[in-house]
């Protein structure tokens, strides 16, 4: 489109005849009595009545009003409508206009809906012209916007806006909008009018303060949307006169001096004008295109959207951030008052969307505004872009800053193209985060019913992650699929802005953006992801923030203390603690190590303020951690608890050298010197840093040591518990060289230029030389786009197990291996190997928790240890009571390893297995052995003999003299975790193969079977009747009442946080 065309071809608008005299029906006449009518307009001079809208006019209001009176138009009428002002501007009105009409209205709907009142007042109107208060006119502007109104046939025109006070200095000529609804000026900010836009064009929309429209188009289209009711209508308005067929002109011939008073008023704030803009552009956008254009366009909006998000966020400037959220969630809660809006809009339609769309811009004006400087802290385009240019434009359209801002968008380019494979509808296979279910429920149902199915089954809370994970798959509307995406993505962005918002308060914005980049060098994430360890990166995640938190305790600066109290510092650290501690429960640990290492870096230092705040804020972060996951943290101290739940099962592999841990090497990326290249970085606020600078360096670098020293001593066969993910220690070392290399900017920018030239300066350039090294294995492995984390993994290998759960009933899957290696959480059964049990074939995210072991579950690792030793060759009968199919045993790191990693269970125990006469070996990909229980029978079965396991004897000498070979599988349909259903007959023993517990139920028609328990540990029901059947958990009152509390324990808390981060964000923004 020509911006410049003023003779384009034009969808054809209805002329309007003469329609006689002009009659305002429900408005005052300003002095005394009225015939309520207005002259008749000579039949050559359309009738034009001007809408004045007045709130609380300032001292311009006579001036504006007298350029009406002053129009050399013969067939004027002025309506001044008044929306609620404070003082009754009739008086004033009645002065300079004697023959003007008020009409007043209580309250300020805002500038559309007080126009729209016009449709009320006023009959025969030809024209209406629309006028803020703070308008004025030159004498021919009406004549000139009425005449080419007519000559091009346009329905909308509006004039060209200068300056109130230096005429000479352009506002606005019209405006064009992207195709998200983002208008941007032709004009550039305090530009001077050398009458270079004086040309008639077309353009998309005209801006509100004064615009001429034809009656009958006002009309037709219901005014201005009353949704859309101040910011963004005068957009609206036009693009919806353009998908009725009229033309949109501006005439620079017609003049109107402008002040721009919205802001001086005071009466929108200007985070409300934001927050309208955003809400209002969304609503045109969603109203305005058709069903197809929609499909295309949303998504393009809300890409765009999104990564506004992160960098707001990444910019500090949450509120913005909120803004654009808040924008969406206003939408959908309007969504159904839309439909008729756009009904309303279809009848009228007469040009198609590619119609519409070839009078927008290309690419994104929102994101070429920023560029130029036009986005910022207010985003308001209705001040003077004189003003905003002497202050946005500076603060980003400068050099420094527009490279910072690139650097910020390749960095998230970067980690978004080295995951993209995790968006896809293949992602890679990650041993720790395995496969969800495909709906949220079965997680919810777990977390509700108070049975765990881990192993053979137990009476134990469900860990507080089922039920997250579950609400979180509500939120995306069900899709689990999406849900496993941003639990990658989501965790991997956040961890560089949490370390640029450490530096905030350091006042540098370089070395915010440093402190990003640093910590994204760091290999932790991607290796953790190539190795299959989701929890570490989700431990790296989290870290950043936990340390933020931490450094609010102290007094010094540059960390100054909240003025918040320390109680509710504590809920914020502690409501983070929990989210993170729900997925990687070592991360609880964190808050005291990082305190630890920040107060012996304190002591080092000789500044020890507020260290015991420091401590009493980690410990108390740490306390209201686990109460929000009670009932679940009561498991890790339940009579037989292990250690596992919460660190892990200690691995066979060899441990990391002290060069592997230096370097950050605990997978594909940090070999080679290159892997030093952030520990070189770090040390330069060392060398040249002063005051504060050095202390927190120091401190720093202290939590480096204490955080490497633990991870390498914590590999060692001497070191009594096992921690892992091993991420959660590496990552403390991790944002410690990031806040050290970060405070080296910082020292390069005050400390350095008090140093004579020397050694210091080579130092600064070797330190950003290493920096910049460091990022090239990070680069080279995004290339892939998996962080080299496998295509493939055990699903592709054992999709037989779900193949024969439909087709031979339900059986349990048992795993042993290597706990690194495991695809689930399981319990140790010998040195380096672990077992865990699966009910569905392959293993889900629910699987990733295994709980406490109770006796039932060990029986499992006891039949295996018999047959370890020798003591056994029906390992299979052993099992089979169990509902136990399958034995699959780890060999290697993952399946279809290419070359293949071993990483092998104990000899010992291969040898066994395969000398059992029950188990028969199945010939799988390398790297897995699976063996096939002959003598199984299914979970839910049916007992030939009625005496089987009813012996009285040891579970080892009652599970070989049964005989279960063939027992055929019931109760087929599965409403859920807890819940089973099939029909059966009178007399029937059902053996259902899970831990005894009495409030297990087996219904028919009504009737409740008694319940025996077998084998000394399951379950067996024996039918009075026969019919369809329902087998049940019956969750205790008790469980309901304690995760009612949990759930009122987590809104509290999470609505104190909320507030005290929105009253902390609003004072940041209320400083800058």
């Amino acid at each position: 489109m020509d911006p410049n065309a003023d003779e384009r071809s034009a969808p054809a608008t209805r002329a309007v005849d003469d329609p006689g005299p002009v009659t305002v029906l429900h408005a005052e006449p300003v002095l005394g009595e009225g015939t309520g009518a207005l002259p008749v307009i000579p039949a050559a001079a359309p009738s034009v009545v001007a809408v004045v809208v007045a709130h609380d006019p300032g001292p311009w209001f006579e001036e504006a009003l007298a350029s009406f009176g002053a129009q050399d138009y013969p067939s004027l009428s002025v309506l001044v409508v008044d929306a609620g002002s404070t003082v009754d501007p009739t008086p004033r009105v009645a002065e300079v206009l004697p023959d003007a009409y008020v009409r007043r209205i209580d309250t300020n709907p805002g500038f559309g809906p007080a126009a729209n009142e016009v449709l009320q007042v006023v009959d025969g109107a030809a024209f209406y012209l629309l006028c803020h208060d703070d308008v004025a006119l030159a004498p021919d502007a009406v004549r000139a916007l009425v005449e080419e109104s007519y000559r091009s046939n346009a329905g909308v025109a509006g004039p060209k806006l200068v300056d109130w006070d230096e005429p000479n200095r352009l506002r606005q000529v019209g405006l064009f909008v992207d195709k998200t609804g983002y208008p941007s000026s032709p004009v550039e900010p305090g530009e001077l009018d050398q009458e270079q836009h004086d040309a008639v064009r077309d353009v998309f929309a005209v801006p509100g303060a004064a615009t001429l429209v034809r009656a009958d188009l006002f009309a037709a289209l219901g005014g201005y949307e009353p949704h859309v009711a101040l910011m963004g209508e005068d957009v609206d308005l036009c693009w919806r006169a353009q998908v009725a067929g009229a033309r949109v002109v501006t005439v620079p011939a017609a003049v109107g001096r402008h002040v721009e008073a919205l802001g001086d008023r005071g009466t929108v704030p200007v985070g409300d004008r934001r927050r309208y803009q955003m809400r209002h552009r969304l609503w045109s956008l969603l109203t305005c295109y058709g069903r197809w254009h929609r499909i295309r366009v949303v998504p393009q909006a809300f890409l765009l959207a999104l990564v506004e998000v992160v960098y707001s966020l990444a910019a500090g400037r949450r509120r913005q951030a909120a803004d654009i959220v808040g924008a969406y969630r206003w939408n959908w809660r309007h969504r159904k008052e839309r439909k008729p809006a756009r009904a309303r809009l279809e009848r009228i339609r007469t040009i198609s969307d590619a119609e519409v769309r070839r009078l927008q811009v290309g690419g994104s004006a929102r994101f070429s505004a920023f560029l130029r400087g036009q986005i910022g802290h207010s985003d308001d385009r209705v001040r003077s872009l004189t003003r905003s240019a002497g202050s946005l434009a500076d603060s980003i359209g400068t050099g420094p800053r527009r490279v910072t801002v690139a650097t910020w968008v390749v960095l998230m380019l970067v980690l978004v193209a080295g995951s993209r494979a995790f968006l896809s509808s293949s992602p890679p296979a990650l041993v720790d985060l395995p496969p969800f279910p495909s709906r949220p429920w079965p997680l919810l149902a777990e977390f509700l019913s108070g049975w765990r199915t881990a192993g053979l089954g137990s009476e134990a809370p469900a860990p507080t992650a089922f039920g997250l994970l579950g609400a979180g798959g509500l939120v995306l509307l069900g899709s689990m699929a999406t849900l496993a995406k941003f639990l990658v993505i989501v965790p991997l962005l956040a961890g560089p802005i949490g370390a640029a918002r450490l530096l905030r308060p350091t006042g540098s914005a370089r070395a915010s953006l440093v402190a990003a980049v640093a910590y994204a060098t760091v290999p932790v994430p991607y290796n953790a992801l190539a190795e299959g360890r989701w929890g570490g990166l989700v431990a790296w995640s989290a870290t950043p923030w936990i340390i933020i938190a931490l450094t609010r305790a102290h007094a010094g600066e540059p960390y100054h203390r909240e003025r918040r109290r320390t109680a509710r510092a504590a809920l914020g650290l502690g409501f983070l603690v929990a989210v993170a501690g729900a997925f990687t429960p070592l991360v609880l640990a964190l808050p005291l190590l990082v305190a630890v290492a920040l107060v012996l870096g304190g002591v080092l230092t000789g500044s020890v303020t507020g260290t015991i705040r420091a401590i009493g804020g980690a410990v108390g972060a740490t306390v209201v951690a686990i109460v929000l996951h009670l009932p679940w943290a009561i498991d890790f101290v339940n009579p037989g608890a292990t250690w596992a739940p919460f660190g892990g099962v200690g691995g066979g592999g060899a441990p990391p050298s002290l060069a592997e841990v230096l370097r950050f090497e605990l997978g594909p990326l940090g070999s080679g010197p290159v892997g030093f290249a952030v520990l070189v970085a770090a040390v330069l606020p060392l060398l040249i840093g002063q005051g504060w600078r050095l202390r927190w360096a120091v401190r720093a670098w202290m939590l480096v040591v204490v955080s490497l020293a633990l991870a390498w001593a914590a590999g060692l066969d001497g070191f009594p518990v096992p921690l892992s993910p091993p991420e959660v220690l590496l990552a403390p070392a991790a944002c410690g060289l990031a806040l050290a290399t970060a405070l080296g900017v910082v020292a390069f920018e005050v400390d350095l230029p008090g140093y004579r030239f020397g050694w210091r300066q080579a130092a600064s350039f070797a330190a950003a030389a290493a920096l910049a090294v460091g990022t090239l294995p990070v680069l080279v492995s995004s290339l892939g786009g998996r962080w080299d984390a496998p295509a493939e993994g055990y699903p592709s290998v054992l999709s037989f197990l779900d193949r024969e759960q439909a087709e031979l009933g339900a059986f349990r899957t048992l795993w042993l291996g290597d706990p690194a290696v495991l695809p689930l959480g399981g319990w140790a059964y010998a040195d380096g190997v672990a077992y865990a049990t699966t009910d569905d074939g392959l293993p889900t995210v629910a699987d990733r928790w295994p709980g406490t072991p109770d006796d039932t579950t060990r029986l499992i690792a006891e039949a295996v240890a018999l047959a370890e030793r020798g003591e056994t060759s029906r390992l299979g009968r052993l099992l089979a009571p169990m509902g136990i199919r399958y034995v699959v045993v780890t060999e290697a790191d993952r399946p279809l390893a290419d070359p293949p990693r071993p990483a092998p269970a104990a000899p010992a125990l291969l040898r066994a297995l395969g000398e059992q006469l029950d188990l028969g070996e199945v010939e799988v990909d390398t790297g897995l052995r699976v063996f096939r229980n002959a003598t199984w029978t299914s979970s839910r079965s049916l007992l030939a003999d009625t005496e089987v396991g009813r012996g009285g004897d040891a579970y080892v000498l009652e599970a070989l003299a049964a005989d279960l070979v063939g027992s055929p599988p019931v109760l087929p349909g599965v409403a859920g975790p807890t819940r089973f259903e099939g029909p059966l007959e009178e007399g029937d023993e059902v053996l259902w193969a899970t831990a005894g517990s009495p409030r297990w139920r087996l219904d028919v028609d009504g009737q409740r079977a008694p319940r025996s328990q077998v084998f000394g540990w399951a379950n067996a029901f024996t039918l009075p009747t026969g019919g369809d059947a329902v087998l049940r958990f019956e969750t205790p009152i008790t469980r309901h009442v304690l995760l009612a509390g949990q759930g009122v324990v987590w809104v509290l808390v999470a609505g104190i946080v909320r507030r005290a981060r929105r009253a902390e964000a609003a004072a940041v923004e209320a400083a800058a």
